[in-house]
C-alpha cells in the first residue's frame, strides 16, 4: 500500500476542538531515524510538538519549524496524535507509561504510535494499558536506512485496531511509502523482528562467506561481480557490498541496535516456543562484533569482525 490520499478524520473526538486537537502532532525521539521522519511531518504540513531527552538533539527540528515540550506528558498535552521513535522496549515503556509519560498527557481518545522496534509483548501490554485509559495506541515500526527516511520512502509495518490504522494514513504516509497493516497490536513488531533477523543473518553470512574466498586469494571486487551475477545475489549485497569494498561502515543502521533486536527475536521466539538456532548463533558473531568496538558503525562492520576471526583482509 502507498502513499494514500485519505484525510484525517472520524479519529474518534467528539468535538470540532478535539478533532483540531486530533491534527496537532506530537514527536518523542529525535535520533538518527526520528530527525528525518518528524521534518516530513512539518513539510506535509502538520503542526509538531516536539520533545527528546538528549535536549540538543531537539536544535535543528525547532529551527525547521516545530514547537518544543519540556516532557512526554506536555507533547502529549498538546497533541491529538503522539509518535514516539526510541531505542527499544525499556525506552517505550519508560516515555508511555513513565513518571511525566506520554500517557499522563493524553486525553480521551488520544492516539500514541510508537514506531519503536520494541517486543510483541511489550507493545501489547503498553497497548493494553493505554486503552484502559481511554486512548488507543499503534505499533508502527520502520524499516529502511537514514536515507530512506529523508526522502519519506520508509516501509512501516502496523499493528493495531483497523480502524485506527486507517484514520491515522495520512500521518503514516508523511514518513513513509509502503505502509502495511499486520493486525492487532504487536503484530507490526512481530514483522519487524522477522526482518531484521533475516536481514542480520544475510549479511553476517555473507561476511563470513566472503572471508572463504578472500583467504583463497580471490579479490573482493570480483567476489562482490560475480555474487551479483549468481543465485546468491541479495539485496543486502546490494546495499552493503560498497561497504565491504571499502571497509567503511558509515552508520545507517547501527550494528548495536540489530544485535539488540536479535535478542528480541530470541526472547519472542522462546515465548512462542520458535526455535531459532541459526538467530541464536548469528546474535553470538554480532556480540563479538560489540567486543570489537564495532556498535556505534552500521551492522556490516560484522565484516570486519568475521576478517579478525578468519585472518583475512578483504582489501589487499
Amino acid at each position: 500500500m502507498g502513499k494514500t490520499g485519505v484525510r484525517l478524520t472520524g479519529t474518534g473526538f467528539e468535538s470540532e476542538e478535539a478533532e483540531d486537537m486530533a491534527k496537532k502532532i506530537g514527536f518523542i525521539g529525535l535520533g538518527m531515524m526520528g530527525n528525518p521522519m518528524s521534518k516530513n511531518l512539518l513539510k506535509a504540513g502538520f503542526e509538531l510538538t516536539v520533545w527528546n531527552r538528549t535536549t540538543s538533539k531537539m536544535k535543528e527540528i525547532l529551527e525547521a519549524g516545530a514547537k518544543p515540550a519540556a516532557s512526554a506528558k506536555e507533547v502529549a498535552e498538546k497533541s491529538g496524535v503522539t509518535i514516539t521513535m526510541l531505542t527499544g522496549s525499556l525506552d517505550s515503556e519508560e516515555v508511555i507509561l513513565g513518571k511525566k509519560g506520554v500517557l499522563e498527557g493524553m486525553k480521551p481518545g488520544g492516539v500514541v504510535i510508537d514506531m519503536t522496534t520494541i517486543s510483541p509483548d511489550t507493545s501489547r501490554r503498553i497497548a493494553a494499558e493505554v486503552a484502559r485509559n481511554g486512548c488507543k495506541m499503534l505499533d508502527a515500526p520502520v524499516a529502511g536506512t537514514v536515507g530512506v527516511a529523508a526522502t519519506a520512502a520508509l516501509t512501516i509495518q502496523v499493528g493495531g485496531e483497523k480502524q485506527v490504522f486507517e484514520t491515522h494514513q495520512d500521518i503514516l504516509a508523511a514518513m513513509g511509502k509502503n505502509i502495511f497493516y499486520i493486525g492487532e497490536n504487536g503484530m507490526g513488531c512481530y514483522i519487524k523482528l522477522v526482518a531484521n533477523a533475516i536481514m542480520g543473518t544475510n549479511m553476517a553470512v555473507l561476511a563470513e562467506a566472503m572471508c572463504l574466498g578472500a583467504k583463497a586469494g580471490i579479490s573482493t571486487d570480483l567476489m562482490l561481480e560475480v555474487l551479483k551475477n549468481s543465485a546468491a545475489s541479495s539485496r543486502m549485497l546490494e546495499l552493503r557490498g560498497p561497504n565491504i569494498l571499502k571497509g567503511q561502515y558509515p552508520a545507517q543502521f547501527l550494528l548495536k541496535y540489530l544485535h539488540k533486536d536479535l535478542g528480541q527475536a530470541l526472547e519472542t521466539g522462546a515465548m512462542d516456543l520458535v526455535p531459532l538456532p541459526i538467530i541464536g548463533l548469528v546474535r553470538q558473531i554480532y556480540g563479538q562484533a560489540l567486543v570489537d568496538g564495532k556498535g556505534d558503525e552500521d551492522f556490516s562492520a560484522i565484516a570486519a569482525t568475521t576478517e579478525k576471526l578468519s585472518g583475512v583482509k578483504f582489501r589487499r
